[in-house]
């Protein structure tokens, strides 16, 4: 008798790309889930969480494959519909509770990554502002916020910036934070689970064009998501870009795999990071459960590496929580 998969996500709240992109990533799962030969149910978490999660409970899966990104349209509160599933004792995908806990907050992750010695760009919280160096570029991020929400070029500063400075002093202190902002180039690097170990996927270069020649080079919600604006349509993804610099490119891989090792990850996640002038590394963003639709950077890794989807959703099974 086959093994029966719910495949778990959150309801969609709005028709926000960044929302919707859910559906995408549960129809992916739920074909390659199929075609490997398991039995798949696809439900919901959406305002009342007990009552969803109580309708997860009765299905009686053999594991749960989690794509929760929100609870109620909040993406802060991703980890309480698995922190239920865990308390239930079911099986599911992806990165533990704790590791989802700590990566989906922007602040705790970079101090983990500073106990485990491991490189990220200075950080200070709203309260701290006094402590920039007038001679150093800084951006205001989301403490909680993932997929480039509410990362934009007006929050990218110096402190002699006085309109932006004023505003950034503004943000709370309990939802945004500054980081220093590294001028170079920047890496998305997917690992997916190998048995007891993880493989560390050709690192994908983003292509910043002429157009950001006179503009801040970030992967913002625009350039993410919107499809008719500039930002989207002069970022492009590149792979092999390290291929002739081979030091380098051993280098990213043995960080992303002590920060593999470092957070308890599991399942599959992405880990971004820039390079400065000099090609030290700086992580940006540790990101447990990424994207896997299928025009996601993450699948595009995977097909790189010439695996398939079904190889790909079945290595994310073969490690479950």
């Amino acid at each position: 008798m086959s093994k029966k998969i719910v495949i778990l996500h959150n309801k969609v709240m709005s028709n926000k790309p960044d929302e919707v992109d859910v559906i995408s990533q549960r129809d992916l799962v739920k074909n390659a889930c199929e075609n490997i030969g398991y039995q798949v149910v696809c439900l919901t978490v959406g305002d009342n969480l007990k009552a969803d999660l109580e309708l997860v409970k009765n299905e009686k899966a053999d594991i749960i494959f989690n794509l929760v990104e929100a609870t109620w349209g909040i993406g802060e509160l991703c980890y309480f519909a698995p922190a239920i599933i865990n308390s239930y004792k079911i099986a599911y995908t992806g990165v533990p509770l704790d590791a989802l806990f700590v990566t989906t907050n922007k602040v705790l992750a970079k101090k983990i990554l500073r106990f485990n010695n491991l490189p990220t760009a200075d950080f200070f919280s709203i309260n701290e502002l006094e402590k920039l160096n007038k001679y150093k570029t800084y951006i205001a991020k989301p403490i909680w916020e993932e997929a480039s929400v509410g990362i934009t070029t007006d929050f990218i500063f110096n402190i002699s910036e006085t309109d932006k400075f004023d505003l950034i002093k503004q943000l709370p202190n309990s939802h945004y934070f500054v980081e220093e902002f590294i001028e170079g180039r920047e890496f998305n690097v997917s690992i997916l689970a190998a048995e007891k170990t993880a493989e560390i996927l050709s690192p994908a270069e983003m292509i910043f064009s002429e157009y950001f020649d006179d503009k801040p080079k970030i992967v913002g919600y625009k350039a993410k998501w919107d499809e008719e604006s500039e930002e989207f349509k002069h970022t492009n993804r590149a792979f092999g870009t390290l291929d002739n610099n081979p030091e380098l490119k051993k280098n990213i891989e043995n960080i992303c795999r002590k920060t593999w090792k470092a957070f308890n990850l599991k399942g599959y996640a992405r880990i971004d990071l820039r390079l400065d002038n000099e090609e030290n590394i700086f992580i940006l963003e540790i990101n447990g459960n990424p994207c896997i639709a299928a025009d996601s950077g993450f699948v595009a890794a995977v097909k790189y590496s010439n695996y398939t989807l079904e190889m790909m959703i079945e290595r994310i099974l073969n490690d479950l929580n």
